[in-house]
């Protein structure tokens, strides 16, 4: 309806300055007629010494402005060498053009050509026909116009409103539009798949994250919770500080735990990993319970001392605890081996490595390390050996 009114809106101010024009350039050129028979009248006037002549069905010639007509008279004096238009618009305007002119006698006389605004006509004998068809040519154009666009809009807003629908529906898994849509549409419907996968792979990641977290906070707490049970049941000075010791442990780690799992959380931590921290063998404390629950996995650690890296020590601690707890899950009996420079962690297995039935189960141990690893600015991958049996998990700082 909008584009209807402005259509028809538009095409009346056109049909209208186009009329116009029409009529104005008319008007030019019955003037330029006018002009045109002032040669021819003198010539009348030598042959015929009359002081009216018809020059033409439609143009009079008088020779001087008593023999004017009253109408003609009413309006004088007119301008030298000048056309002068009365009533231009009306049925009974006229126009009127003054000169002068030596005779055969050398006597100087005034010559006026007069002829009716609506007494010629330069155009089609029909003006009303041919303006009543111009007309209709244009609706017939405003018609076509508006046909063609709205197909092109229609075929632009359906698939629109058919991804809006979709969005509304909660049963839609994937975002479709027909093959006919152009490409911008189609660019669209692939970017809201591809970011319904992100949100779903996030929603995943995030179960399987509380699901972490939840397992590594339960641990120590059962620790701290036996302990102190076992800690009421004996008073012996050697029983007593060991189930202190033990405490005291497990609360330490799960502190550790809390402050890494909040710093990937609030991602506190990137502000501080171009911030380097000197490592050595005894400030990696995974391998002593490594060792005890994996008796039959020979596990082998090389660090050279004073070996700077950008991790603080709880995130490279449960960075090595989650990569050799992730070898171990699938190594019953070999060997580990981890590998710690300034610039690479490795650690590889020799298990079973990995395959199509084991995925998920890498991804629910190894979520952290990707985390960690983004947070710190290093890169994380998992491969399968390539001569031997096991997987390598290879970590390399990007910067």
């Amino acid at each position: 309806m909008t584009f209807s009114i402005m259509a028809l809106s538009s095409s009346f101010l056109v049909f209208f300055s186009f009329s116009l024009y029409l009529v104005f350039n008319e008007d030019n050129q019955i003037e330029r007629h006018l002009v045109s028979f002032e040669q021819v009248a003198i010539q009348h006037h030598a042959l015929d010494n009359a002081k009216v002549v018809s020059i033409s069905p439609n143009v009079t010639a008088y020779f001087s402005e008593q023999a004017l007509t009253e109408r003609l008279k009413a309006q004088a004096p007119y301008p030298l060498n000048e056309v002068t238009r009365y009533n231009r618009f009306s049925e009974d305007g006229f126009l009127v053009f003054h000169t002068e002119f030596i005779d055969k006698t050398g006597t100087l006389r005034p010559l006026y050509l007069s002829v009716g605004m609506r007494a010629l006509d330069f155009g089609d004998d029909s003006w009303d026909s041919l303006m009543l068809v111009a007309l209709a040519l244009m609706l017939m154009l405003i018609a076509f116009l508006r046909v063609s666009l709205q197909r092109m809009l229609g075929g632009l807003m359906s698939p629109i409103a058919d991804l809006s629908e979709q969005l509304k529906s909660e049963k839609a898994q994937r975002f479709s539009v027909s093959s006919s849509s152009i490409d911008e549409v189609k660019q669209l419907a692939d970017h809201l798949n591809s970011y319904t996968q992100m949100k779903d792979r996030l929603v995943k990641q995030e179960l399987m994250f509380a699901k972490y977290a939840s397992h590594e906070l339960k641990t120590p707490i059962s620790i701290i919770l036996g302990a102190a049970n076992l800690q009421a049941m004996k008073q012996q000075k050697d029983f007593q500080a060991r189930q202190r010791q033990r405490i005291i442990h497990a609360a330490e780690g799960m502190q550790a735990t809390v402050e890494v799992l909040l710093n990937i959380v609030k991602q506190e931590n990137t502000e501080h990993k171009n911030t380097l921290t000197e490592f050595s063998y005894d400030d990696i404390d995974v391998q002593k319970s490594i060792s005890k629950r994996h008796p039959d996995v020979q596990f082998t650690l090389k660090i050279a001392d004073n070996t700077p890296l950008n991790f603080p020590p709880a995130v490279l601690n449960m960075l090595l605890k989650n990569l050799i707890d992730n070898s171990a899950r699938f190594t019953k009996q070999g060997h580990i081996n981890v590998e710690v420079t300034s610039q690479a962690i490795t650690v590889t297995d020799s298990g079973c490595g990995i395959s199509g039935q084991n995925e998920t189960e890498h991804g629910l141990g190894l979520l952290i390390v990707q985390r960690l690893c983004a947070s710190y600015g290093w890169s994380f991958t998992l491969s399968n050996n390539a001569h031997q049996a096991g997987c390598t998990a290879h970590l390399e700082r990007e910067s």
